[in-house]
This record gives C-alpha cells, structure tokens and sequence, in this order.
C-alpha cells in the first residue's frame, strides 16, 4: 500500500486534540502521523478533523461541531 493512499484514506477522521499545541501526532489505522492545526485554535479536548495532507503531514482544523459518536471518530489515547 502507498503511502498516499494510506494518508488520503485519513481526510474526513476525527480525533480529540490532547495538548493545545498547534502541532502534534495522532495514531489512525494504527500508524503514527504528525499534524498541524491550520485553521482554528487548538485547544486540549479540542475536536480536530483532518482535511488535508502534505507528503509529511497531515492538515487538521478545529471542528467542534463534530462528536465522538461521528461514524469518523478515531480515538486519540
């Protein structure tokens, strides 16, 4: 599996912000990814939602409107 594929696969995820950096790492699909908030404030507890990727990271922005129960929720321990 490429790379790109795996990353593409994450666009529309979910996950709560555990720090209230605007850079950080989230494990989805078991793999750990490096992230950068681009659009919103970071916050912890913050839900981030991923809308985009680089050939390094991934590109999330603050979406609290979105829940836990969100068919897309990835838990972020």
């Amino acid at each position: 599996m490429s790379g790109e594929y795996q990353m593409r696969k994450t666009i529309g995820k979910c996950f709560r912000s555990v720090t209230d950096n605007f850079n950080g790492v989230v494990r989805i699909y078991g793999s750990p990814y490096t992230y950068r908030v681009i659009n919103g404030i970071p916050e912890k507890g913050a839900m981030l939602e991923v809308v985009d990727f680089s050939s390094t990271e991934l590109f999330v922005t603050v979406n609290n409107y979105l829940f836990e129960s969100d068919v897309n929720y990835i838990d972020n321990p």
